[in-house]
């Protein structure tokens, strides 16, 4: 008894959609998407470590801005799924002290603009859209 062609093309297709999903899956995390950018204005007179957090933990340095500089910090998009929201913790480097802002619940297409002002304790984060 012969199979069904229309079977056999169905069961082909299926194989390879699952075939692809399975390699999708084994490429590391930064290769599977964008990484997410955060512009940074700093007002602050001491350099500002940035760190990412989900939530309270898993502490991510994102990079140093010197005093009144501004630029994007980058981190991977993995990051973004944090069911507590995104916090940043600046730490004030003259002043050895931390300061939380957020959090953020990031959406598709959304901005993160972070603004570290002289007193850090009164920064701000907000999204604004690509």
């Amino acid at each position: 008894m012969q199979p069904i062609r229309g079977m056999n093309q169905l069961w082909l297709a299926a194989a390879l959609l699952a075939a692809m999903m399975l390699l999708a899956c084994a490429l590391p995390a930064g290769m599977q998407a964008e990484p997410v950018s955060v512009w940074v204005r700093s007002h602050n007179r001491s350099s500002v470590d940035v760190y990412l957090m989900c939530g309270d933990r898993d502490a991510q340095w994102l990079g140093v801005l010197r005093p009144h500089e501004a630029g994007p910090l980058e981190f991977p998009s993995g990051r973004t799924r944090c069911v507590q929201g995104l916090n940043f913790f600046l730490v004030d480097r003259d002043h050895n002290r931390g300061y939380w802002v957020g959090p953020l619940h990031l959406q598709r297409g959304s901005r993160i603009n972070l603004v570290i002002e002289k007193f850090a304790g009164l920064s701000t984060a907000n999204l604004g859209r690509e």
